[in-house]
């Protein structure tokens, strides 16, 4: 007998899963991968790849919860037969498309909270971005850091005014709910009973 659902996620969604997780909002398993694998897709494929050969067989039903973050992740889908979220990445699936598009009109960086405390690490280790370099590219491609305050952790005052130092962006903080989320997960977490509904009756 297979267990229920299990979501597989990127890391940087841990917070806000295990709270809809705690307030039974949904329900399954949870497990995280290291945010940072979006850094090297090449790894990301290879971690999920590994983690579904292990665990997919034991999970009526598997949600990725993870955008398009690797050039083979619908080859990774088909091959498990798995159900992903419908979203180019996770900010989207947080503020929901429309605003997603109106954020991305304005230029916006936009900042989840479990990546705030990894900034300095990505634009200085990961990047390789001195502060000139990142103002440059910064305000050639960006307008604006807008971090999406999901209402679970505190925001981080001092580090978003270090990384708008750094890159010389203004920042605001937009509080948003976790509704389109939660609406978003649980269609996905549906979608194979949908398509094999003579298997739900039995």
């Amino acid at each position: 007998m297979k267990a229920g659902t299990l979501w597989l996620s990127c890391g940087v969604l841990r917070p806000e899963l295990e709270e809809l997780l705690r307030t039974s909002r949904i329900d399954g398993t949870l497990l995280c991968l290291d945010s940072m694998l979006h850094m090297e897709p090449t790894k990301l494929e290879q971690a999920l790849t590994t983690t579904l050969e292990r665990l997919s067989k034991r999970a009526a039903t598997v949600v990725l919860v993870y955008g398009d973050c690797a050039a083979h992740l619908l080859d990774i889908v088909k091959r498990f037969k798995v159900v992903r979220i419908p979203f180019i990445n996770c900010a989207q699936l947080l503020v929901g498309r429309e605003r997603y598009r109106q954020l991305m009109r304005e230029g916006a960086f936009l900042v989840l909270p479990e990546w705030a405390p990894k900034w300095e690490q990505i634009i200085k280790n990961e990047l390789g971005l001195d502060r000139g370099v990142a103002h440059d590219l910064m305000s050639e491609h960006r307008g604006v850091l807008v971090y999406l305050d999901t209402g679970i952790v505190e925001v981080p005052l001092e580090l978003l005014r270090e990384f708008s130092a750094y890159t010389g962006l203004t920042w605001r903080v937009e509080p948003i709910s976790l509704d389109l989320m939660l609406e978003s997960l649980l269609a996905a977490q549906s979608e194979p009973l949908q398509a094999h509904p003579a298997k739900e009756r039995a």
